[in-house]
């Protein structure tokens, strides 16, 4: 349940980061400068971490069994 959950807001997230670099692309400012960007990008980043984390420990908690 939590993993799912955790699929759907990097999802969501993903969408955001998508309609802020179409924004700053349309208004010719580099994402790297894009400060809204650059934060949601970071937003992104930290989730996809945590399922990365969830996967090895459930993966690890297979392998005890």
């Amino acid at each position: 349940m939590k993993k799912a959950s955790l699929n759907d807001r990097l999802e969501k997230e993903k969408e955001k980061l998508n309609r802020l670099a179409d924004k700053a692309l349309k208004n010719g400012i580099p994402l790297t400068q894009d400060e809204a960007f650059m934060a949601q990008n970071r937003k992104v980043d930290a989730l996809v971490v945590k399922i990365i984390k969830e996967k090895e420990r459930h993966r690890k908690n297979q392998r005890e069994r």
